[in-house]
Order: C-alpha cells, then sequence, then structure tokens
C-alpha cells in the first residue's frame, strides 16, 4: 500500500515563565525576570492518506531552542527563531512534495537531503537543518503506526517502517537491525537531573525571596532526598578553576546519594585541546573520588574543532582517561561514524536530531561493539516538555534501550501547567504511570530516581490522544507576534 500527506499545519504552544532560572556554565546569567525563560513549542499535524483513501493524523513537537541549534555570535534570539520558522515551511512544502511512498523510511530518504540541503542554502547550521528534518519525519512515523493500530516499537521491531541501517552507514549492510533491537521496549527510565551553573544546590544558596514556593524541589538537595535522584548531569564552563570549584560543591551534595552516576556536559565550552586536557588530568587528581563516578564526557570542544581528523591522536588519548562524546556536533547522518574514528566512544541520542538517524547510529554501536570497540548512545535534552516531546522520546529511548536520560522540564516548569485543560486531562487519564495528580495539577511521577511509561506503547508514536490543536498558535501568526524586527 502507498501514502501520501494530504495536508500539514505548524503550531506553536507557548509555556508558561519557568518556575527557576537557569545558565549553562560558560558564561554567568545575569539575574533576568523568569520571564526570559518561555519556552515556547513547536507542533506539527500531518494527515497521511493511504492508496484506499483512508486518512489519520500524526503529530511531532520539539523545544524551538535556537539558542542550541545555532551558537554563532551576533545572531539575535528573534533572527534565529524567524529562520527556524521560515525553513520548517520550507521543510513542509518539500514534505508535500514527495508525492507516494510506501513505507516512513522511504519518505525520509527523499525528504531528508533535499531539507538539508534547503538549509544549506540558507546558511544554516547542519544540526538546526536536521531539527527541520526530524519533525516531519516523526509526525510521519506517528501517522503511519497509528493507520497500522501498531506502536512505532511494534513496527521497527517487525521491519515495518522499512527503514536500511546500511543507507546510512555502508559498513551496516548485512547487519540484523531488528534481531540487535530488545525483545520488549524498555518502559522504566533513571531521571539524570541537570545541574546548571547558576542551580542552587543547598538552602543556603537560595535564600526566602527567592524561593518558588511552589512545593515541588528546587535545590540539589532536595531533589536527591525527595525524588532519590542518583544520577547527574553537570555543566561546566570551560574555565578549569571555576570548573573545579564548582564539581567540589556538588560532590559534598551528591555523594550522599545511592551509588551516584555523573555525567559532564561542556557545550562546547573548550576552545583547544590543551585547555581541556588540563581540566582533565587536574579533575582527576584533585578529586579522585568524583571522578571516578563520571560516565562520560558530553561535547567538550567547539563544533568546528570536533571532527577535525588532525584532533585524533590527541582525542583517543584524552579519552583514556573518560569517555568522550559528542553533541552539537552531531549535525549529519555520518558525524557518529567520523566520531568514533577520531576517537570518541558516544553520540547523543536527540528525537530532534532525527530517529532513523539514532536507528542507524544504534545498529552502528552493535556492529562495532562485534569488534570489541566499546562505543555508546546517551539520552540528552534539557527541557524536553509535555505531551508529544517529551512522550516521543520517551518512547524512542524504550527501543534504543537507553535506561538514564537527561529530563530536567519538570524542574524549570511546573508540572503540566503549559498544557490546555483538555489535553492536561488526556495524559493523566491515558498516561497514569508518567503522570501523576497533586491539587489539582499533573507532574511528572518520579519515584525513587525512575518513572514508568509503560503505557506509551499505544498505536502511533507515544501519543495516546491528539493534542488540542485549538490552544495552541498558528506558527507564522505566532512568529510575526513575538519575533517582528
Amino acid at each position: 500500500m502507498s501514502y501520501s500527506i494530504k495536508k500539514i499545519e505548524l503550531y506553536v504552544r507557548e509555556t508558561k515563565p519557568g518556575r527557576m532560572l537557569f545558565s549553562l556554565g560558560k558564561k554567568k546569567q545575569e539575574n533576568k525576570s523568569q520571564q526570559g525563560l518561555l519556552n515556547p513549542l513547536g507542533h506539527i499535524r500531518l494527515v497521511l492518506q493511504d492508496s484506499e483513501g483512508n486518512e489519520t493524523f500524526g503529530c511531532a513537537g520539539d523545544r524551538l531552542s535556537v539558542r542550541w541549534l545555532d551558537k554563532r555570535p551576533g545572531r539575535s534570539l528573534d533572527l534565529k527563531r524567524r529562520e527556524l520558522v521560515q525553513l520548517l515551511n520550507d521543510a513542509k512544502e518539500i514534505a508535500l512534495s514527495i508525492g507516494e511512498f510506501e513505507t516512513p523510511f522511504e519518505f525520509w530518504e527523499k525528504a531528508h537531503p533535499q531539507i538539508m540541503q534547503r538549509g544549506r542554502e540558507m546558511q544554516q547550521e547542519d544540526l538546526t537543518s536536521s531539527y527541520a528534518s526530524a519533525q516531519f519525519e516523526r509526525a510521519v512515523l506517528d501517522a503511519f503506526c497509528r493507520a497500522h493500530e501498531k506502536s512505532i516499537f511494534e513496527m521497527v521491531k517487525t521491519g515495518q517502517v522499512g527503514f536500511e541501517a546500511a543507507s546510512i552507514h555502508p559498513e551496516l549492510k548485512g547487519f540484523p537491525f531488528e534481531k540487535s533491537l530488545p525483545q520488549r521496549p524498555l518502559s522504566q527510565f533513571w531521571i539524570r537531573h541537570t545541574i546548571g551553573s547558576s542551580d542552587p544546590l543547598t538552602e543556603a544558596d537560595l535564600n526566602a525571596a527567592n524561593r518558588a514556593n511552589d512545593g515541588l524541589p528546587e535545590t540539589l538537595e532536595e531533589y536527591v532526598r525527595e525524588d532519590g535522584i542518583r544520577y547527574f548531569k553537570i555543566k561546566v564552563s570551560g574555565s578549569p578553576d571555576q570548573d573545579l570549584q564548582r564539581l567540589s560543591a556538588i560532590w559534598d551534595v551528591i555523594v550522599s546519594a545511592q551509588a551516584p552516576v555523573i555525567t559532564l556536559d561542556a557545550n562546547e565550552a573548550f576552545d583547544d585541546l590543551k585547555t581541556f586536557e588540563k581540566f582533565l588530568v587536574r579533575f582527576d587528581r584533585e578529586l579522585t573520588g568524583m571522578f571516578q563516578h563520571v560516565a562520560y564526557i558530553e561535547q567538550p570542544l567547539r563544533r568546528q574543532l570536533t571532527l577535525d581528523p588532525s584532533t585524533k591522536k590527541s582525542i583517543t588519548r584524552l579519552a583514556e582517561l573518560k569517555s568522550l562524546l559528542i553533541d552539537e556536533s552531531d549535525g549529519t547522518t555520518d558525524s557518529y561514524r567520523r566520531a568514533l574514528d577520531i576517537g570518541y566512544d558516544g553520540t547523543s541520542h536527540k528525537n530532534c536530531k532525527g530517529v532513523f538517524k539514532s536507528l542507524a547510529n544504534y545498529a552502528l554501536m552493535m556492529k562495532r561493539a562485534e569488534t570489541g570497540r566499546s562505543t555508546f548512545l546517551s539520552a540528552e535534552d534539557l527541557q524536553n516538555l509535555p505531551v508529544v516531546p517529551l512522550q516521543q522520546d520517551f518512547t524512542t529511548l524504550g527501543i534504543l534501550g537507553i535506561e538514564h536520560c537527561e529530563r530536567n522540564g519538570h524542574h524549570y516548569n511546573f508540572g503540566l501547567s503549559m498544557l490546555s485543560e483538555k489535553d492536561r486531562a488526556n495524559a493523566l487519564a491515558s498516561h497514569p504511570d508518567l503522570y501523576v495528580e497533586k491539587d489539582g495539577e499533573g507532574f511528572l511521577n518520579i519515584q525513587n530516581g525512575q518513572v514508568n511509561c509503560a503505557s506509551l506503547q499505544c498505536s502511533g508514536f507515544g501519543i495516546a490522544n491528539e493534542p488540542d490543536w485549538d490552544s495552541m498558535m498558528n506558527m507564522n501568526e505566532w512568529v510575526k507576534l513575538r519575533h517582528s524586527e
């Protein structure tokens, strides 16, 4: 049976002001109002029609995180948002022009190169173009699986989405991808709590005037005590003195957690290998106990340097001290393969970088493991928010079998308060394992540091109910209203 896309609509759901301030680490954030922490969520709704005339909807969504996608200096937030929306509109026209296809992967193979090329014509970062492509890929997957009344795990596991790993990584020709997947989807995940450079660690760091007083944890020690968090992601700035002082203070708090696991994220903070190496050596020497609990270090170098083959000797040596992961430099489908050849061990999965890309990287990881090479995928996404972005990402992690994931949307935002009454009621009713109701509001249900979400194994891509589109804004109208010149 063949399929075609009949209609696509772009929407934005605005969130409420964040309950907590946040800064990555490279530059200390000035004391700004919480209005600066609004996180608009872009959404796509499409209508898929099969060759017999049957129609079904599909959706995807992600935060319009242009600050992460595009870090080039001299480009304002308004400019980057306008350009991203324009790219999404262009990608929409490309998706509509594809015509008939038999599987979601066939659609992706036709649409993805065109969207990437359009992004380059617009002088966008490859990461931004990947983001645009991923939205339509996921919406098609959602609709296709829903039309078959099966979960995405079932459809991927049985090969019905048409995925061919070798078309992305040629060395995977003949690799038994479906057999390499888990027998059943993972549905329980450890929450990895991100600690920004300005996040309060203890009660002493947060005076009464600055407290949100909304009944939720606010300091790091409160998350350890109340939610049982034992996985932590720490932002570092690229300044060894500043970072080591901050790391020492954090270790004093999390050492009480049960078997703490730590990851570091530099967000491209180190401009050269020498500074990064000095930091690693000092960290190992001065905070030996903490260093032993670090699983990996994410994106230490700026993206332009990360995949430079001339760094291979240094990266290989440094990776022996601690596993290294790429993130922002993972803009194209061959990035992980190139990174492995240089000496990096892992790459991050993010739905906003593409599901088929992550499936291919999973297969590459499993293939390289046959040679004894230790490689891995991680799950990273600071502000993955309900309903569509959060649930689709957890669903993908269930396919990839990644046991712990960065999740801080519940820290910086108040429960399901950004949703309409209809969406909130549907989330609580359809996913009682993932969300819990307290005092009339819904919240991520974290128990002993983990969440359970078996209910996401429904028809489609983790979305049991069609989103309340009437509660969102047309994306083009939104960008004119919020980001006019």
